[in-house]
């Protein structure tokens, strides 16, 4: 598919937010440390991140949301796993049925991602409709609604930590059922196994 859409660096040099010489640097800065191209315009300080969704919100003529106070209901959140909402370092906002189609607002820092949203309007069953926010925030919220990352719990002084040799095999076996799936990171594997 050919997409004919000036790029965000075209479109930001156009704006005079940055120049060229900083855009050069700023595709290097992306390709050696493989992030996305307006974290590095932000951390090398050519451009303020409030400013940046700004522009892109206005660009791409997206909604802009600020996650820091939001109250999340548990219906939405449920409908995207949190496995799948740190993958993807998205967050669902509001679900809404109009004309029988169920939508999404979905808070993300790339909206250009299109493959991770087809698969989360697949894995939802919703229209998705994605929203800017800060990577920060959204990490924030994830973290703040969802309860945070899992730690190992303590093993109680009367529960054995390792299960009984019998069951170390069936316990082998879900823990990569679990990895296999996403449910657990490999340094939880690791740790459990």
């Amino acid at each position: 598919m050919n997409d004919n859409r000036p790029k965000l660096g075209q479109l930001l040099v156009e704006a005079d937010l940055i120049d060229e010489l900083q855009l050069k640097s700023a595709l290097v800065h992306q390709q050696h440390w493989r992030c996305l191209f307006g974290a590095s315009l932000v951390k090398l300080g050519y451009v303020g991140e409030g400013e940046l969704l700004e522009f892109m919100a206005e660009a791409l003529n997206l909604l802009r949301v600020d996650l820091k106070w939001r109250a999340i209901p548990r219906e939405v959140l449920d409908l995207v796993p949190e496995a799948k909402a740190r993958e993807y370092h998205v967050i669902p906002v509001d679900r809404e049925v109009l004309h029988g189609t169920a939508y999404l607002l979905l808070a993300t820092c790339d909206p250009t991602h299109l493959a991770n949203l087809d698969d989360l309007a697949f894995l939802t069953g919703c229209e998705i409709r994605p929203a800017l926010a800060a990577e920060e925030e959204i990490r924030q919220a994830i973290d703040r609604c969802y309860g945070g990352r899992l730690e190992p719990l303590a093993a109680p002084a009367s529960v054995p930590v390792r299960p009984p040799a019998v069951d170390q095999e069936k316990f082998h076996k879900l823990l990569l059922l679990l990895l296999a799936k996403g449910l657990i990171s490999r340094s939880e594997y690791d740790l459990l196994k």
